[in-house]
């Protein structure tokens, strides 16, 4: 092995020269306009999460006006996420923009953190791979489908990947670092993304042993970053909830029992084997190779593969599943494949063609691939979920006539776009369409959009109040969202506010969350 091969061995640290510096410039920047592309082209919503425990939540923390579901009256989720893409929603209605541009303006918040995952890496790739490894590793983070599509759905397990992606990097860049102010700041972004999400612990706690080891500095610099990190949780839950910590006393609390639960089932109680199931699923006729050079980028950074599969470990012994649960550990893996793919590569090739030739091969590989798993594996249905819905509502935004618009049923709010993606001049009302109520709260709106849960669910029929079906959008494995209109004109609160329904079992506090 020559000296460059042994220093690419060793993950020897090499300053970047002026061409990979902007070529990390331009996988940032082109990332970063790639997402917002897909989020404006490819509306979804594949989680109720995003709408209502985020986009809506920051939206009623802008304007006071907003459902609040049970989560927000207990204090079970933390303001984070949702203070984090809210001046992105206050910067689009400053210029002007309506509730798509205002989503827009969240989404663009939540892209724009998702970008702290390229550097990180993409340094790995340079360490171990050079210039072929950190084209290909920064491609993996910049354009893989799974972090284009997270990048637009804010989401705890999304900006928490965010924090431990960088924490990572930090505190074991080729090996456990021993800089002890590098692993302050990884303890920090620990400690952040436990905030974000306190599942993240447990990986941020396995992180720290395998960093820390026999001395004691290590874990000191680690601790004391982390606890300052995770304590954002108690000013921010003390001026929110009145209590410190609160999220997290009161998700420990419900979490057991309570949280999955709806009125057609337990949501997400799907055997272990899903989660391999789904990796094999979404990837495909690359799994083989992704997992191939996986292993061969392991031999590196063994850290990164072990946080993957004690994630996964982790996840496989509770009840509930999710394939986003697995996210934080993705962009780990998948640096793993980019330095393995990087080895190989430069085993056949280097010498015989450019180096540029290979990493702009690198990108293109990464980004063509991702395009053809995002779009055809069983990951494909994902970008349809929920899109139903946002395009109903659109429609009954851009009517001039409307003034009144319903969701039928009033029961299925959490389907709903709720109001921050609906127009403010167009009161929103929860509805029934049957019942001896039904005529007369139907003159609130001349406009309303049905939905169901599943497609096989029937759907509300509004005819007999004197509705016509304009239009049915597909919404994925939801039913379809159907927009009905009636002529005239509106009765100013015959029908009662869309409100967010709480669970009996819920224990309401005394004093409403601030």
């Amino acid at each position: 092995m020559d000296q460059t091969g042994m220093r690419r061995a060793a993950g020897e640290a090499a300053p970047l020269p002026p061409a990979m510096k902007l070529l990390l410039a331009g996988l940032i920047a082109s990332s970063f306009a790639l997402k917002l592309f897909v989020a404006w082209r490819f509306p979804n919503s594949s989680y109720p999460d995003v709408t209502m425990q985020y986009l809506e939540q920051a939206h009623r923390l802008l304007t006071g006006q907003g459902l609040v579901p049970w989560e927000y009256v207990v204090g079970a989720r933390s303001w984070l996420t949702a203070g984090l893409i809210a001046p992105g929603m206050k910067l689009a209605a400053l210029l002007g923009g309506g509730p798509d541009l205002r989503i827009m303006g969240a989404i663009a918040m939540c892209s724009l953190f998702s970008l702290t995952l390229i550097a990180p890496c993409f340094l790995w790739g340079w360490r171990f791979g050079g210039a072929v490894g950190a084209a290909l590793c920064g491609a993996f983070a910049a354009y893989w489908f799974e972090t284009v599509y997270y990048a637009g759905h804010p989401l705890q397990d999304s900006f928490g990947t965010y924090c431990l992606v960088p924490a990572l990097y930090l505190a074991y860049p080729n090996g456990p670092a021993t800089n002890l102010r590098r692993l302050f700041a990884a303890g920090l972004l620990f400690g952040l993304a436990t905030a974000f999400r306190m599942q993240l612990g447990p990986l941020a706690a396995l992180s720290a042993f395998w960093v820390g080891r026999l001395h004691p500095a290590r874990y000191l610099a680690l601790g004391l970053g982390g606890v300052i990190g995770l304590g954002v949780l108690g000013p921010l839950d003390f001026a929110t909830f009145g209590v410190p910590f609160n999220s997290i006393l009161q998700y420990v609390k419900y979490v057991g029992s309570s949280i999955g639960e709806t009125e057609t089932g337990n949501w997400g109680y799907v055997p272990w084997y899903n989660y391999p199931g789904w990796l094999v699923a979404f990837y495909s006729g690359a799994f083989p190779l992704l997992l191939l050079t996986g292993l061969i980028g392991a031999r590196r950074l063994p850290l990164l593969l072990a946080v993957f599969l004690f994630n996964v470990a982790l996840l496989m012994v509770v009840e509930m599943k999710s394939p986003r649960y697995m996210y934080p550990g993705i962009p780990l893996v998948l640096t793993l494949s980019g330095i393995g793919m990087a080895e190989l590569t430069l085993r056949l090739w280097e010498g015989r063609v450019r180096t540029a030739w290979l990493a702009a091969g690198g990108i293109a590989f990464v980004a063509v691939m991702s395009g053809l798993l995002g779009a055809f594996s069983h990951f494909a249905p994902h970008w349809l979920v929920g899109r139903g819905t946002m395009l109903a509502t659109r429609q009954v935004n851009a009517a001039p006539d409307a003034c009144g618009l319903a969701i039928v049923p009033g029961s299925a709010w959490w389907l709903s776009g709720g109001y921050v993606s609906t127009d403010p001049r167009i009161p929103l009302y929860g509805a029934q369409a049957t019942g001896a109520q039904a005529q007369a709260q139907s003159a609130a709106f001349n406009y309303a959009i049905t939905t169901a849960d599943a497609p096989t669910d029937p759907l509300p029929d509004l005819a007999p109040l004197g509705f016509a079906r304009l239009a049915c959008y597909g919404n994925g494995t939801r039913g379809d969202a159907c927009v009905w209109h009636r002529p005239g004109a509106c009765t100013p609160g015959a029908a009662p506010p869309l409100t967010a329904s709480l669970p009996d079992w819920l224990e309401k506090p005394a004093a409403p969350s601030r």
